[in-house]
């Protein structure tokens, strides 16, 4: 099997979250929804944004409250393509990598990262960091993809020919888990959809077809909303709370 090398770029997320096939761009918008009714952001909240990238999140965040905003990814040329976008030239964001946060302890009120734990080999170890810099009673949103999505197995099949790609499947159940083992107190589970966030394309063949979208999504987001289990990206959300002093 040819293998392709795979960089992180700008141009290969912009070409994905803000392509024609209707399927990926449910997928977006949808995934823009989740983050501000999981987040619920307030004026002045210290927010920190993992995993930024050139920023498709982070405009939605910007619009939607007076917060303070920090942001790191691991690629200096998302940061450079973030620092164009109008107005936020000076936005607060940086290279860093989610395994080393480099933030003190409890400095955040909100933190997010969306469509980042997947591409993380060491991604227990970023969830803990994630929970690290929230502070007492912040809010943590997260996601994963889900090893129970029956598109697990062929986008896992998909992905041995792209060489240096990272993308892990876990199970719910095991990171709800880790989670709680950090200190989190979950209250929230959602799904971004079962069958119309991740169209399959062999030539010109794509399942499913966009012929079908519109119905596709109304009966995907009726199933994703009751069994979030099955989406393809699970979405975690959660207080962090103060665990008592051993007498």
């Amino acid at each position: 099997m040819n293998q392709t090398k795979f960089e992180w770029t700008p141009a290969f997320w912009q070409g994905w979250r803000e392509s024609n096939n209707p399927y990926r761009r449910y997928k977006s918008d949808r995934d823009r929804r989740l983050v501000l009714e999981l987040l619920d952001l307030h004026d002045g909240e210290r927010v920190l944004e993992v995993g930024c990238g050139y920023g498709w999140i982070s405009q939605v965040l910007w619009d939607a409250a007076k917060i303070n905003w920090f942001g790191v990814d691991q690629s200096p040329e998302m940061i450079r393509h973030l620092r164009r976008i109008p107005l936020h030239d000076d936005a607060p964001a940086s290279m860093a990598d989610a395994i080393r946060l480099p933030f003190q302890d409890g400095v955040f009120d909100k933190v997010l990262c969306t469509g980042v734990l997947m591409h993380i080999a060491e991604s227990e170890q970023a969830a803990r960091e994630l929970v690290r810099v929230l502070r007492p009673g912040g809010r943590l949103v997260c996601s994963i993809n889900n090893a129970l999505s029956p598109y697990a197995l062929p986008v896992q099949v998909w992905n041995r020919r792209k060489q240096g790609f990272v993308q892990e499947f876990r199970f719910p159940g095991s990171f709800r888990k880790l989670l709680i083992g950090t200190g989190m107190k979950l209250d929230d589970l959602r799904g971004d959809g079962i069958a119309a966030t991740v169209p399959l394309k062999i030539g010109k063949f794509q399942f499913p077809p966009a012929s079908v979208f519109l119905l596709v999504q109304k009966l995907d987001e009726w199933a994703a909303n009751r069994w979030p289990w099955l989406a393809y990206e699970v979405w975690f959300s959660g207080v962090k709370i103060v665990r008592p002093c051993a007498s």
